[in-house]
């Protein structure tokens, strides 16, 4: 099944590189000119939007001392920026109930005095909360109004945004034939103004919602149109996307050979680039291909292949010797059941003589028992060796249920570091790149992105990793949430010298969880100045020390926040780790321990969190 991604609109005024001469020449101009008008209104707004991809807290009093002046000189357009200003600074907080609040005055104000380009930034800031507040329904009414707001204006690349933002919403709400309407406009103000972004986009979402709908052929046209555009600006994983679409297509049209091929240029990428998790839905689509046309050899190597991929509890090996043990089992029952038909034929045969010599019938009956005895013993013997491989079986069947239960516990482990809220923030902030035309921006932390998830595919395969593929694995991560902090997120990393990070491994997916609890229940809640270190000391022979200190709020405070927002519910990251901790030190002799204590300033008040993880070195 081909996965959408739900990108959300978000407009946030920036201010680039080549405009802070500008910008502090302002600041200058600000620090001189005292008169309280309307000229000082527009200063203060626009000295606002240079804080907010930057020190934001240091932007926040000059927002409101631009509402306070607006009000006090009876400016209406300058309350109504002031108060989208605000708006904005309290949403890149994280604090969305004052953002909405400052919104919703701004849209008042704003639609009052008619000023159209800044009510659609008022609406674009409000649906960008609804949807982060699980409001879909709200943000397509804003999506909407922005339309009708916009429709007489002349195409250009931000209402074709407008349309297929709106487009968006109503798929995430199962709408498809609006979803398709919309996705039409979109592709057709995209083609007006040559927006190829654009026109990328609006197709490959159309070519989705024709397949959904059940109209492949549409779905062929429209995606087979886009593939050139991809392919020109080697853009590989939507290649293999687009040709994972046309080629179940293709299938549902029984076109067979087409979809062979389009699924094989999938599996070359996929192969080529080790995307593990869409190569093994790739492997099993070619093994029902190829068994369509009833090439079984074909079919049942790309089977093999796709079990091999999601590394099958019951290997081959192992299914190959219960299949033994169960053909041994069968051929000693049918020779018992051989030497037991004899014993009732040579009975019956001595019972017809017995009266011909006593002396043969004694000796006869002598070799019966005899025959009996070892008949007895023999079975005996069969019995216990069954009862050995009854065992055996038992102890192999919970070897494997253990093993399944660390798989699954791997499993929850990659769950909890792709978690949807960090995938959702990561794609967030990547498209507001893309709306701002930051391409070299967007393009680095996308990269960054996709390198994070190929990494965790990956780690959870191996079992095990290097010191430092876990160190490049968590400095990725933290780069991509410094985006989500806005530049208000410090991190260290610190290894000892006679840590030799390259041969020293260690499990798999194991310090992630902790940094991710630093970050959401300890720093998130932290306004400014949020600091993380993470370090690595040699703690004995075979024994290393990793140490993980935050500045956030503590784990007491933490716990408030929670209960007012009434979450008591334990978190999953947390859960995960502790299954597979269990897991990880069941049976062992030197086992995984971890220390959390929670650090006080001289006033005893809560200022960060110290977790410490003491993990064997592992043989490799």
């Amino acid at each position: 099944m081909i996965k959408k991604v739900f990108f959300l609109f978000v407009l946030i005024s920036t201010i680039s590189f080549s405009q802070e001469k500008k910008l502090d020449s302002i600041k200058q101009l600000l620090e001189t000119y005292k008169k309280e008008d309307t000229t000082r209104v527009s200063m203060l707004i626009d000295l606002t939007k240079y804080y907010h991809s930057r020190d934001f807290n240091d932007g926040l009093p000059l927002a409101q001392e631009a509402l306070a002046l607006a009000k006090k000189i009876g400016y209406k357009r300058g309350e109504g920026y002031s108060l989208n200003s605000l708006s904005t600074f309290y949403v890149i907080k994280g604090e969305l109930d004052k953002g909405i609040a400052y919104a919703l005055q701004a849209k008042k104000i704003l639609e009052e005095i008619k000023d159209t380009d800044n009510l659609i930034f008022t609406h674009n800031l409000l649906a960008r909360i609804y949807t982060k507040n699980q409001q879909p329904e709200k943000a397509l009414e804003l999506h909407i109004e922005n339309i009708a707001l916009i429709n007489d204006k002349p195409a250009s690349d931000s209402k074709a945004g407008l349309y297929y933002y709106a487009a968006v919403t109503y798929q995430e709400l199962k709408d498809f034939s609006k979803a398709e309407e919309y996705y039409k406009e979109a592709l057709r103000i995209s083609e007006a103004v040559n927006f190829e972004t654009g026109i990328a986009i609006a197709t490959s979402s159309l070519g989705f919602i024709y397949h959904s709908q059940g109209d492949y052929q549409k779905a062929i046209e429209v995606t087979g149109n886009i593939l050139p555009f991809y392919k020109k600006y080697n853009q590989e994983f939507n290649v293999a996307n687009s040709q994972t679409l046309l080629s179940e297509s293709y299938f549902s049209l029984n076109n067979y050979s087409e979809a062979i091929k389009r699924n094989q240029e999938a599996i070359d990428i996929y192969e080529l680039h080790k995307r593990y998790g869409p190569l093994k839905d790739a492997y099993l689509k070619q093994h029902n291909y190829y068994q369509k046309i009833k090439n079984y050899t074909a079919s049942n190597a790309f089977l093999k292949l796709h079990y091999t991929m999601v590394d099958s509890l019951f290997s081959s090996e192992k299914v190959q010797v219960i299949e033994d043990l169960q053909t041994k089992y069968e051929t000693e029952k049918i020779e018992a059941q051989k030497d037991a038909a004899l014993v009732k034929a040579t009975l019956a045969e001595t019972e017809s003589k017995k009266n011909r010599n006593y002396f043969i019938g004694a000796s006869i009956i002598s070799l019966l028992i005899i025959l009996s005895s070892l008949f007895f013993f023999g079975r005996l013997r069969e019995r216990k060796k069954a009862e050995l491989i009854t065992i055996e079986l038992r102890e192999t069947q919970k070897r494997l249920a253990l093993e399944k239960q660390y798989r699954e516990s791997e499993l929850k482990a990659l769950k909890s570091q792709m978690n949807p809220h960090f995938i959702f923030n990561a794609l967030n902030s990547i498209q507001e790149y893309i709306i701002l035309n930051k391409k070299n921006l967007a393009s680095d932390y996308l990269g960054k992105f996709a390198d994070l998830i190929r990494t965790y595919l990956h780690h959870s395969d191996t079992g095990v990793i290097s010191l430092q593929e876990e160190i490049d694995s968590l400095k990725t991560y933290l780069d991509l949430e410094c985006l989500r902090f806005e530049d208000t997120l410090n991190y260290t990393f610190n290894v000892a010298n006679d840590l030799n990070s390259d041969i020293i491994h260690i499990p798999t997916m194991l310090l992630q969880p902790y940094i991710e609890n630093a970050l959401k229940h300890g720093l998130l809640h932290k306004k400014e100045d949020r600091k993380i270190s993470v370090s690595f000391l040699k703690g004995g022979t075979n024994n290393i020390q990793c140490t993980i200190i935050d500045n956030g709020v503590g784990r007491e405070k933490s716990r408030e926040f929670q209960k007012k927002r009434a979450v008591l519910h334990k978190s999953f990251a947390a859960k995960a780790t502790e299954e597979r901790l269990e897991l990880l030190n069941f049976g062992k002799h030197k086992k995984i321990g971890v220390e959390i204590i929670d650090l006080y300033s001289e006033e005893h008040i809560g200022n960060g969190t110290k977790v410490i993880v003491s993990i064997p070195i592992l043989k490799h």
